[in-house]
């Protein structure tokens, strides 16, 4: 009859720890059950100016927003003729860029060949304040 007393009173100390230690984790466990899917709504609706900016244009390079890094994209326009273009932005249309001062033949012929790799829109202080568009910082 001990043992089975001896048993059972184990038995009934390991479940009243175990209890105590799972109504213990209850708050813990609750608050994983909380639904986030605000949080989530609220997340997706935000969006910066820069990426607005870059959805809005696609895959062209919009010369009033771009940096010189982008034009390694198309042959012969990296580094010579991106930062001439660079340096003369803002432009009101795309053919503006033939217009550039000192522009030889050849880098005016390279322009035109690439045209509707191109697109102008207005500028935006995110993607043009400081030194961003010269040297952004990202090394291959």
């Amino acid at each position: 009859m001990r043992p089975l007393i001896r048993r059972f009173s184990l038995l009934a100390v390991g479940l009243t720890v175990f209890l105590s230690l799972f109504s213990w984790m209850q708050p813990v466990q609750a608050q994983a059950l909380r639904s986030s899917a605000p949080i989530l709504f609220a997340e997706a609706s935000y969006r910066n100016e820069a990426d607005a900016k870059l959805a809005e244009i696609g895959q062209k390079i919009d010369l009033n927003n771009t940096n010189i890094f982008a034009f390694t994209k198309y042959r012969g326009l990296y580094p010579t003729i991106a930062s001439k273009v660079v340096a003369n932005a803002p432009y009101e249309s795309v053919e503006d860029v033939l217009s550039i001062a000192g522009l030889s033949e050849n880098q005016k012929q390279l322009l035109e060949a690439n045209l509707e790799n191109f697109t102008v829109t207005d500028p935006a202080d995110a993607l043009v304040s400081g030194a961003d568009r010269y040297n952004n910082g990202a090394y291959k």
